[in-house]
């Protein structure tokens, strides 16, 4: 409209995707508001369809996020890409509601960007909220070698070995700058272009695995991402992953089980299950021991979490090979 002033162009959209948030939404907006300040950023929060108070907090603490509810629940990977439609950025942080900052993050990766063309995406250093490294929040690519170390146990029993700890790269401790495969999604900087050039997230991918399938098509298509450790931000829900992903062991091993077919061919993809059945019958024969031999009078929550733990993998026994 004639006279009016056009907006700058944000170096940064960070775009967070809630559902039944509002336990974690209001500290990580505020982090950002208190921190994010030497660049031009846009916050978007796209809220696929909860049921709890997650809008009408950032409605009316936050007027100056863009907000975004979608009528359903659409999927992490599709909403994401909703939200990069409505975007201006320059570059694109996909950010996590359970996550805070406490210094300038944006900066960071901004000026990462900037200078590197070849990069297609940068993350920071992801911690746990007592300030650990949280595990796993660097990671190769899976193939059937690291599936092997994970679901025997060895990546716990070496973790400092190259070999058995590749997955999580718990071998290496993270104090350089260097190229990686995969970060946690929780925190991932990509540039537009490069975002745009792979068509985004897959919505094959409802929920797990679309990050790395982003950074594989990343990969593929010749882009670099790189891990900055003089970057961090704190990360509440990589404590509880395992307890996550059994409440959703199904949405978990159907979306592992498509990357599998997608990258490594049909026979791998059931050899991954038979790698699979082998680990989980690992943990279902040992849960039952644990029960047998314990004593849970005095303890009845940890009685209940034991239960369920072996309810999960049970499950998971019956029901994955038809994913």
């Amino acid at each position: 409209m004639a006279g009016q002033t056009a907006q700058p162009t944000p170096d940064l959209s960070i775009i967070i995707v809630t559902y039944n948030s509002q336990n974690d939404i209001v500290k990580c907006l505020r982090s950002l508001q208190q921190f994010f300040l030497s660049v031009q950023c846009e916050i978007i929060v796209f809220d696929n369809a909860s049921t709890d108070d997650t809008v009408t907090l950032v409605a009316q603490q936050f007027p100056g996020v863009r907000l975004f509810r979608h009528p359903a629940n659409v999927g992490f990977g599709r909403a994401n890409n909703l939200a990069v439609t409505n975007a201006r950025g320059r570059h694109l942080l996909f950010l996590n509601p359970d996550t805070w900052v406490d210094n300038d993050l944006a900066a960071a990766l901004v000026s990462y960007l900037d200078a590197h063309p070849g990069a297609g995406g940068c993350a920071p250093r992801v911690l746990n909220p007592d300030g650990t490294l949280q595990r796993g929040s660097v990671r190769a690519f899976p193939t059937l070698a690291t599936l092997l170390y994970e679901q025997l146990g060895w990546s716990r029993f070496f973790p400092r070995s190259s070999r058995f700890g590749s997955y999580l790269m718990t071998w290496w401790d993270h104090n350089e700058q260097r190229e990686v495969d995969q970060p946690m999604g929780a925190c991932l900087a990509v540039r537009r272009e490069a975002f745009e050039a792979v068509s985004g997230f897959d919505e094959d991918y409802f929920m797990y695995f679309e990050d790395v399938e982003l950074c594989r098509a990343l990969y593929n298509a010749g882009w670099k991402i790189v891990f900055l450790p003089e970057a961090r931000v704190f990360h509440v829900g990589g404590q509880s992953t395992n307890q996550v992903v059994m409440t959703n062991f199904p949405e978990f091993y159907r979306s592992m089980y498509r990357y599998f077919r997608r990258h490594h061919g049909f026979l791998r993809t059931v050899i991954a299950k038979l790698l699979v059945t082998v680990g989980e019958l690992g943990k279902f024969v040992a849960l039952i021991f644990l029960l047998i031999t314990e004593k849970f009078q005095e303890r009845p929550v940890y009685w209940r979490n034991r239960r369920e733990q072996l309810l999960s993998h049970g499950r998971v026994l019956l029901q994955h090979w038809f994913y």
